[in-house]
């Protein structure tokens, strides 16, 4: 996914580091390979569950902040939609990968959710729209990798067919729009701040998988 301009292009530029450690790790590469240990997707999809549910309450947080009705309704669209794919995730892969229902969030998914959540409630619009931007963005473009890159016969094909949804592509890039407007009338330190914010969600993102693949 590309960005929409010269901001989410610096945003994008500014976790490359993040990408690269990502799509090499190797919770990501023995998940294409199908030889990831079922204890660590079982972490991974348990506490995934968790997390949804808690990042659609900071998108619906974040529609009450939208300044014009056409982002109240995106933001809206996102959080509902959060409810129905964890439903979903509840309902039928944890049944599906034998996978319990995790009773706690797990150190990083609380210090995740709460960073998401923190931000919803107490920043200003643009910096709480751009800490909730990669889980989106991110998320999409590892995605993609593990779909090009999983092997035939995959034990995790099912959970991997979840990344290949077009409305999710389209939220994406709708999504990164809205950043880049956002950012036009942002002062430099917000700017600044919004950068760091989006930094530090994308490490998270790192910091779940590092978790994940440590409970073999």
């Amino acid at each position: 996914m590309k960005p929409e301009g010269d901001f989410t292009r610096s945003l994008w530029e500014a976790v490359q580091y993040i990408y690269t450690a990502l799509i090499n790790h190797p919770f990501v590469d023995q998940l294409a390979e199908g030889t990831l240990p079922p204890q660590c997707f079982a972490h991974y999809l348990s506490q995934d569950i968790l997390y949804i549910w808690d990042d659609s309450y900071a998108l619906g947080k974040l529609s009450l902040k939208a300044p014009t009705a056409s982002d109240q309704e995106f933001f809206k669209s996102l959080a509902s939609d959060g409810i129905l794919i964890e439903q979903e995730l509840h309902h039928y892969y944890l049944k599906f990968f034998n996978v319990e229902e995790a009773k706690m969030k797990s150190p990083v998914i609380d210090k995740y959710t709460h960073f998401l959540i923190a931000h919803s409630e107490e920043s200003s619009y643009r910096i709480a729209a751009t800490a909730l931007l990669p889980c989106f963005w991110v998320y999409n473009e590892v995605g993609k990798h593990i779909v090009i890159h999983t092997v035939k016969n995959n034990v995790y094909q099912k959970w991997i067919d979840t990344y290949q949804g077009d409305e999710y592509e389209v939220y994406t890039k709708n999504f990164i729009q809205l950043v880049e407007r956002l950012a036009e009338k942002a002062t430099e330190n917000e700017k600044k701040i919004m950068r760091e914010a989006f930094v530090q969600a994308a490490g998270f993102e790192l910091s779940f998988f590092d978790e994940s693949i440590s409970k073999q």
